[in-house]
């Protein structure tokens, strides 16, 4: 298992496909700030929108366009109206929505040829996961590029899901909105010239392999000198390689990655915060207890009464 792999197995991530979006303008489409713990993504089918986010440029999206705001900020979807005529026509169309047995598709196009054609939905996470917290606020990808040419074929099954509504549909586009986070990670890490900081460290061979060395023996008693032989450098080699794509330092990162494990295990078990605690490397349950409440503003046996998955 890579290190990608297991961030993302620990953000406890799912997907969800919630609307197909077949609008016409002049229109605005506000989306509030998502709840914590949810990211929203929209993939356009065909036709253009424009992205507005405030204190930011907007952002024109096309035909293979995948948007995903990882910490699901506030924005609006604005559709301009095809022609000058439309303007008249359309501005006076109401948006309905009606449930085709996949997901609920929204319109106000009446018989006319929508402006575009959308698939809307959320990805949720678990609390301050690590993977979520190191992307930018946006991660923009095309499916209709060469470089991410795996993605085509799970958009267009989502697409075919969602609109023909067979036996199992929403099943299916559950499932392959799940696949759909990843794809685009590994399609927008591919396309970044550098990286910074846990991304930066993942991308690099050797670097890497001290993070996984974290994320599979949490326990261990790691010093820097610990961390700097998995990844075959001398300390100090450790220490410059690592700063060069981190402000944080490794211990800092190793107590990040232990409390993410420990919420993981807070929710998913009935383990006891003594054993958890244990389990990720604290031989005092006060000094756990202390770094959980720092990172999560709430105690371990808090945050499980509030967050246990039943």
């Amino acid at each position: 298992m890579d290190a990608l792999d297991k961030l993302i197995q620990l953000a406890n991530l799912s997907g969800a496909l919630d609307l197909r979006c077949l609008l016409s303008g002049p229109l605005e489409l506000d989306h509030a700030l998502a709840p914590v713990g949810e990211a929203v993504y929209h993939v356009v089918l065909d036709g253009a929108c424009t992205v507005l986010r405030p204190g930011h440029a907007p952002l024109e999206l096309a035909a293979g366009d995948i948007f995903v705001l990882p910490r699901g900020d506030a924005h609006v979807l604005s559709v301009e109206a095809r022609n000058a005529s439309a303007v008249r026509v359309e501005a006076q169309a109401e948006v309905e929505k009606r449930h085709n047995g996949a997901v609920i598709v929204k319109s106000n196009c009446s018989e006319r040829d929508p402006v575009v054609d959308l698939l809307c939905g959320r990805f949720l996470y678990a609390p301050r996961a690590l993977l979520v917290d190191v992307l930018p606020d946006v991660v923009h990808v095309s499916f209709s590029r060469t470089s991410a040419p795996y993605l085509d074929p799970l958009v267009q099954t989502m697409r075919r899901e969602a609109e023909d509504a067979q036996l199992g549909a929403p099943s299916i586009v559950t499932a392959l909105s799940t696949a759909l986070f990843t794809m685009v990670l590994r399609a927008w890490l591919a396309s970044q010239p550098s990286l910074a900081g846990v991304l930066g460290l993942l991308a690099n061979r050797r670097l890497g392999a001290s993070i996984i060395a974290m994320l599979e023996r949490p326990a261990e008693p790691w010093t820097l000198e610990m961390l700097a032989r998995e990844a075959a450098m001398s300390r100090a080699t450790f220490m410059r390689a690592f700063s060069a794509h981190s402000d944080s330092s490794p211990l800092a990162l190793l107590s990040h990655v232990r409390m993410q494990l420990a919420s993981t295990m807070l929710t998913r078990t009935r383990k006891s915060i003594a054993d958890v605690a244990a389990d990720v490397g604290y031989q005092s349950e006060a000094a756990f207890s202390k770094r959980f409440k720092e990172l999560y503003g709430v105690a371990p046996g808090r945050f499980r009464q509030a967050n246990a998955i039943t």
